[in-house]
């Protein structure tokens, strides 16, 4: 009986979304949607208080269905999106593009201190031949590459 009322009450809470978001107009979407989510979860917290766990979270399950819409309903959605880069950023230690230093650029392109010009052609042509991306090597790592031997070659210019 159970598994058939978290059925429905996903079912029922994701189409109530989804024909709202197809039929409001374009300036009511955010209240009116508002207005769903927060029934919802009212109707979700009784039925947990009722000790229906399973349908309170069928309920909550509708909700996630259409989780962008209902956090953009909110403002949430480019809180969520900061959020999500400034992790991604966290787990990638790379650097960006303006970010490296003379001493990156030279592990890049493994090479040791003060390169000479001729040193960091070479280093060039020959880490670009292991990376190259239409060898099957990464555009990123080509892109750090060029990158590397830009600076570098720029120090040696000054």
């Amino acid at each position: 009986m159970l598994l058939i009322l978290w059925l429905l009450g996903l079912l029922i809470v994701a189409l109530t979304v989804r024909q709202l978001l197809k039929r409001a107009p374009k300036n009511g979407k955010p209240f009116l949607l508002r207005v769903v989510v927060v029934l919802v979860l009212l109707i979700a917290a009784a039925m947990a208080m009722r000790g229906l766990w399973p349908v309170a979270m069928s309920l909550l399950g509708g909700l996630m269905v259409y989780g962008r819409p209902v956090l953009q309903a909110f403002g949430l959605w480019r809180q969520w999106q900061s959020l999500q880069q400034k992790g991604q950023q966290q787990a990638d230690p790379s650097p960006n593009n303006g970010d490296m230093n003379i001493e990156l650029a030279c592990q890049i392109l493994e090479l040791e201190a003060n390169p000479s010009k001729e040193q960091i052609l070479a280093a060039h042509k020959r880490m670009m031949a292991k990376n190259h991306p239409d060898k099957g090597g990464s555009t990123y790592l080509a892109s750090q590459i060029n990158q590397a031997k830009d600076i570098l070659l720029a120090r040696v210019e000054e």
